[in-house]
């Protein structure tokens, strides 16, 4: 089973030098140290028509590494006023079809704000707290195969 996770984006997604820096480390003094973010256009690796309709936004890649700090650390430090993101996680990419389907006919998304620190899935509203609110999303289920996951800070 392989699993593939997509993220579309309101502009081209750039990985900041200070990510970029972590995923080039080659000594990490714990294993939970060893991560990375990475992203892929969807075009340059094939799966550009299959998930195109899935999306609401133009710029659509391959990512590694949403479900770690780095992409946390991305959306505390880097995501600006006015930027959307979109996730989509399918647990095994062999079964595309089936995941696609099942997400058509019965979708059930997240939203997050990260501007207003906010959590919305089908059972509320949740309010993060703005002290610690990405290491409390740290700990919500934000990549899903039921839904597309929009991300925006406004």
């Amino acid at each position: 089973m392989s699993e593939i996770t997509f993220l579309a984006s309101t502009k081209s997604f750039i990985i900041p030098d200070e990510i970029q820096e972590y995923n080039n480390r080659t000594v990490f003094e714990r294993i939970e140290d060893v991560m990375g973010l990475w992203v892929v256009e969807v075009k340059a690796n094939g799966w550009g028509e299959s998930v195109e309709g899935l999306f609401t936004l133009l710029y659509i890649y391959e990512i590694s590494g949403a479900d770690n700090q780095l992409f946390l650390l991305y959306l505390e430090k880097y995501m600006e006023v006015g930027d959307v993101l979109e996730l989509l996680h399918i647990p095994n990419q062999h079964n595309f079809e089936y995941y696609e389907s099942r997400l058509l006919e019965h979708p059930d998304s997240i939203f997050i704000n990260v501007g207003s620190l906010t959590y919305q899935n089908k059972y509320g509203t949740y309010q993060l707290n703005s002290k610690n609110w990405v290491e409390e999303l740290s700990h919500k289920n934000y990549l899903t195969e039921y839904g597309v996951t929009r991300i925006v800070k406004y």
